[in-house]
């Protein structure tokens, strides 16, 4: 008799040992899942799509350049003279307790009007072109890049995946503690797995 309620206690705990490491291996499944999306989210864009933006803002500072140039001073025959010069920049420094403070300038503006112009130039334009290109292919190495519409795919079918997995990890929890095992569940669960009825879980 004591041997017969022996085994079936043993037997229940060897259950119940296998339970929870299937629950486990659910929840590595989960982790593996995760991954998954967040491998999609990283993915590099096509080449091609990076240098379409590339070229995009070298247009960008080319058109911003001459727009920063006072062409309209050619127009004016008392100013025309002065050609596209610019306002000079001038840099003052007090030393400190001097009148009037410290004072700098900032040369940035000036700095990207003379990249823009720079960018003006279809031979610089291609040169930069083809030294960038080489570099991102440097850079992907054989690496996996999605479009905007692949990765969208892609991400909607991993996180149905995971939200699968979700739902086979809650209906497994709720049968083990209707077996009398208290699970703790994950802190980052998905809200439409832990509300979920009972009957639209898959069996556990």
């Amino acid at each position: 008799m004591i041997a017969d309620i022996l085994s079936r206690l043993r037997g229940q705990r060897e259950a119940a040992v296998g339970a929870l490491d299937a629950l486990e291996a659910m929840r590595a499944q989960i982790d593996d899942a995760k991954a998954e999306i967040a491998r999609i989210e990283s993915a590099p864009q096509p080449l091609e799509d990076a240098m379409a933006q590339l070229d995009a803002w070298m247009e960008r500072q080319a058109t911003a350049a001459v727009d920063a140039l006072p062409i309209g001073r050619l127009l004016d025959r008392t100013g025309a003279g002065r050609g596209l010069d610019r306002e000079p920049v001038v840099i003052r420094r007090h030393a400190a307790g001097e009148a009037g403070g410290h004072v700098s300038v900032e040369l940035g503006p000036e700095v990207d009007v003379l990249r823009g112009l720079m960018m003006a130039s279809p031979t610089v334009r291609a040169e930069l072109r083809d030294v960038v290109a080489g570099q991102l292919r440097d850079r992907l190495n054989g690496r996996e890049t999605m479009d905007g519409a692949t990765r969208r795919k892609k991400l909607d079918r991993a996180m149905q995946a995971l939200l699968d997995l979700e739902m086979v990890e809650e209906a497994s929890i709720r049968a083990l503690e209707a077996a009398g095992l208290p699970v703790m569940r994950r802190p980052d669960a998905d809200a439409r797995a832990l509300l979920a009825a009972d009957t639209s879980l898959p069996e556990a």
